[in-house]
């Protein structure tokens, strides 16, 4: 009775902490990359596009998968300062959805699957796996020309 209530209270903790943490990533503004590409768009324009898109991310790589970087995407998209805002709020609400969509599928998979198969499944959603998406991303980008 002692380990499952021990059990219990570890696995509270870490989702608490896991939640706190997404939520954190989530306000998380990504200054450095913005700022990153502000600078590279200042270059000459030959210059500019490839270090943006280099230096931008689309998927976050301190989210879970499938969370997109909300700055990183606006600078990739070229949006102005009125439609990034728009965008931003849209990606929050996605950024939210996602983790609850995550969460919901987690906790599901505890009632259904062994201890292996549930550890897979985190595994499939672990922070750090959204870069390698970013790397298959920018292999296969439109040409500058094609936006």
């Amino acid at each position: 009775m002692k380990n499952v209530l021990a059990q219990s209270v570890a696995v509270g903790v870490l989702v608490s902490s896991v939640a706190l943490g997404t939520v954190k990533a989530q306000e998380h503004d990504h200054a450095a990359a913005t700022a990153a590409a502000a600078k590279a768009a200042a270059k000459p324009a030959t210059a500019a596009k490839p270090a943006v898109q280099a230096e931008a991310e689309v998927f976050c790589g301190t989210m879970k998968t499938g969370q997109l970087c909300s700055h990183g995407t606006s600078t990739l998209l070229g949006l102005s300062a009125d439609k990034s805002a728009a965008w931003l709020a849209a990606v929050r609400e996605y950024n939210t959805a996602v983790n609850t969509a995550i969460m919901a599928l987690q906790a599901q998979a505890k009632t259904n699957l062994s201890p292996v198969q549930v550890a897979e499944v985190n595994r499939w959603f672990a922070i750090g796996i959204n870069p390698q998406i970013n790397q298959l991303l920018a292999s296969s980008a439109t040409p500058s020309g094609g936006k």
